[in-house]
């Protein structure tokens, strides 16, 4: 407990699945955890359910892909609970369509929340911590380390995270500032964004044939990439830089040894 005392941590697309988990698990370290999302009535929710339990908190209806909306959120974090010092840029969308079924509208919609909004979280986060340093924590997946079909869109735009992550380290080295930048890459979670696109939660063949592929033998849960997220952000992780954490149950490594495994 009191990892993260005096650190004062935003949470993006925080309202539920692994962004409330985070949320949840960085104000139960000591961190005043300022929680944003498109969905500004979940967000306030969360932020009102913490409070409850003595954490300082606050919830903001943010949309990532736009800067005025960004502008407006680090003003008011900033004014409410202090300058940042932790951003985890969770927010995004999944879209599994064919390319033929893919239009430019689908495309740039995902890259929008999960390419635009990582970016400006970044920029953003620079100007706030600047030379007093801080932890910048991007949510890839393992979509950002391989291909798969039918989910173009998706994939493009989390291996993009990966690589702004590691460009937005050695930026910030250049500059003499102490912020740290990591991914994280979940693998296959239990959530409702994963039920409602793959059916999984229930006993059918898809859920028990990915679930085959996991040699930790179970979904990954938002705690466990909560968890993952307070290492990035604690003083433990200081060495810990332009890194991808990947939390899969080892299913990258499974599919390493079995090149015709489905993705």
């Amino acid at each position: 407990m009191g990892r993260l005392n005096n650190r004062v941590a935003l949470v993006t697309g925080g309202a539920r699945g692994l962004g409330a988990e985070t949320a949840r698990a960085m104000a139960a370290e000591g961190a005043a955890v300022a929680i944003s999302d498109v969905d500004g009535a979940g967000a306030r929710a969360l932020a009102e359910e913490l409070r409850g339990h003595g954490a300082k908190a606050i919830g903001l209806e943010h949309d990532v892909s736009s800067e005025e909306s960004w502008a407006t959120t680090m003003a008011t974090v900033a004014k409410e609970l202090g300058p940042v010092d932790v951003l985890v840029n969770n927010a995004g969308i999944l879209l599994v369509k064919t390319i033929a079924d893919t239009s430019l509208e689908d495309f740039r919609k995902v890259s929008s929340i999960n390419v635009d909004g990582v970016f400006l979280g970044i920029k953003n986060a620079f100007a706030a911590m600047g030379a007093r340093g801080g932890s910048i924590i991007n949510i890839s997946s393992i979509a950002g380390l391989m291909g798969a079909a039918g989910q173009i869109a998706y994939h493009a735009s989390k291996g993009s995270v990966r690589l702004m992550t590691k460009c937005a380290a050695m930026e910030a080295a250049t500059l003499g500032w102490p912020i740290r930048c990591n991914s994280i890459h979940p693998g296959i979670m239990d959530t409702v964004m994963t039920q409602t696109h793959y059916g999984l939660g229930s006993d059918n063949a898809n859920t028990n044939a990915m679930l085959g592929m996991v040699p930790s033998g179970r979904f990954g849960t938002p705690a466990d990439i909560a968890f993952a997220a307070v290492y990035l952000a604690a003083d433990e992780s200081s060495y810990v830089n332009g890194a991808e954490l990947v939390v899969d149950g080892g299913y990258m490594a499974g599919r390493a040894m079995r090149p015709d495994a489905a993705s």
